[in-house]
């Protein structure tokens, strides 16, 4: 096994690490893959390409998971053994990838740019699929700084940007081979302009005349995670929150928005904490929209409840994809013997509800729940033409100030521009922000803070 298989794979999956956050080169993915493609071209047989895959996928995802060590001071040193199950398994899709593309080049197809892009996307739809599905290291989101690029999002979802990135390296690579394979490098270039050109013209459109605004609150506040799982720090949590809520009230909000879990009790069940909630209502005179957990009967759902200006429970949506090994246990009947003794999968929150719009008095919301928003196909699903806006709760203070949350809010930006919806995020700790429908960053807050956002959305 050559030098080759080792040191340039490592490099290409190094050079892809650092264009996603939070090194944001995004520039190194349009070259990023040339080392493994040389790799792979002088790979003499089936192994070779394997362990070129292996190099390749196992150094990007050591880099881009290594987020998961924030999770340390809840889980302790079991945090490791899933950091590298899960590197592990994600890396297997690369070596698929790379299998492939060996076999691409020994058919010495001139297709090869074409195939080769065609064969990653279907290799990252594939991530998203089963219990441990993730779009964590797709290439399209290293682009999302290049908003006039990414506005085929539109048209072609998070994948149409991943293909134009692999489609560029794959033609700079056969070019560099054969300088008589310039064909397709052509083409390449043609489509990025053409991409680019197409995002330029949509982002300097003026907007249509609204016939509908909406002025939202998202509180953030940042309470830290600890404190939050703590049964004696609940009634001091929803007194913060309710402090929040009433000075907002002075701006006159329709809708205000605490974030994922704000009250992690069953305050819905809770007669004192429901009456509670009811009367701030009533006070706030608009809708809350509340994430906390949900009981009904032996199961138990991480909920959005809705609780309208007098007082009644106008609208629940329930998370239906849920965190593997955070919030259940996938193969339960196989694993849980194993990991019982932990302590950690005793209980878990359930998912078999329907999907439902948040619908509630004149408004209609497409709802998400923590990592949901990073499947492009759960949000596509879920917006209708009359969904006003999509709104995501979330609780990334597990994540403290690590790339996963900046990745989380780059999924959002895809989201909207997919979806020609404002993503309206709201986190415990950040990132709270809203997005247009063309994927700007119009308001935010500064993370680890604990204030609240306004702002009206000039629905179009």
């Amino acid at each position: 096994m050559g030098i080759q298989s080792w040191i340039l794979p490592i490099f290409s999956g190094l050079l892809l690490a650092l264009s996603f956050p939070k090194f944001n080169f995004f520039w190194l993915a349009w070259a990023a893959m040339l080392p493994l493609f040389f790799a792979l071209n002088k790979a003499r047989s089936q192994s070779q390409a394997v362990w070129c895959g292996i190099n390749f996928g196992g150094t990007f995802f050591v880099l881009n998971l290594f987020w998961l060590f924030t999770l340390w001071r809840f889980a302790g040193a079991w945090i490791i053994l899933g950091w590298l199950a899960l590197t592990i398994f994600q890396t297997l899709f690369f070596v698929l990838f790379c299998w492939a593309g060996y076999w691409l080049m020994k058919l010495q197809t001139r297709l090869f740019p074409l195939l080769a892009a065609l064969i990653w996307v279907m290799i990252e739809w594939l991530r998203a699929f089963g219990p441990l599905g993730l779009t964590a290291g797709d290439v399209g989101y290293s682009q999302v700084s290049i908003l006039s690029l990414i506005q085929i999002a539109n048209l072609v979802s998070v994948y149409g940007v991943s293909f134009l990135v692999i489609l560029f390296n794959a033609a700079l690579f056969y070019f560099w081979l054969n300088r008589r394979n310039w064909h397709f490098l052509i083409v390449a270039i043609l489509l990025v302009s053409m991409s680019v050109a197409y995002g330029n013209f949509v982002l300097n459109q003026k907007p249509p005349v609204t016939a509908k605004a909406i002025k939202i609150a998202l509180l953030q506040t940042n309470v830290d995670q600890r404190d939050r799982m703590n049964p004696a720090k609940i009634q001091e949590i929803i007194a913060l929150h309710e402090q929040l809520t009433l000075q907002v009230t002075a701006e006159q909000p329709a809708i205000i928005v605490w974030p994922e879990t704000a009250i992690f009790t069953f305050a819905l069940n809770d007669p004192q904490i429901f009456s509670r909630l009811q009367n701030l209502a009533r006070q706030s005179h608009a809708w809350l929209v509340l994430g906390m957990p949900y009981s009904m009967g032996s199961k138990a759902y991480n909920s959005l409840a809705v609780i309208s200006p007098d007082g009644r429970v106008a609208a629940r949506y329930d998370k239906q994809r849920l965190v593997p090994f955070g919030e259940y246990l996938p193969l339960r009947p196989l694993l849980y013997p194993w990991l019982k003794k932990t302590g950690y999968f005793d209980e878990e929150f359930s998912c078999d509800q329907p999907p439902q719009p948040l619908k509630f008095g004149p408004f209609n919301l497409a709802a998400a729940i923590c990592f949901e928003s990073i499947f492009p196909d759960v949000m596509k699903a879920r917006v209708k033409p009359e969904t006003d806006f999509i709104l995501l709760v979330t609780n990334d203070a597990w994540f403290a100030d690590s790339s996963a949350i900046y990745f989380h809010l780059n999924a959002g930006i895809f989201r909207a521009i997919e979806n020609r919806r404002y993503f309206v995020q709201a986190g415990n700790s950040g990132l709270t922000a809203i997005i247009d429908p063309y994927g700007r960053i119009v308001a935010s807050l500064k993370p680890h803070t604990r204030q609240a956002l306004v702002f009206e959305l000039a629905l179009y």
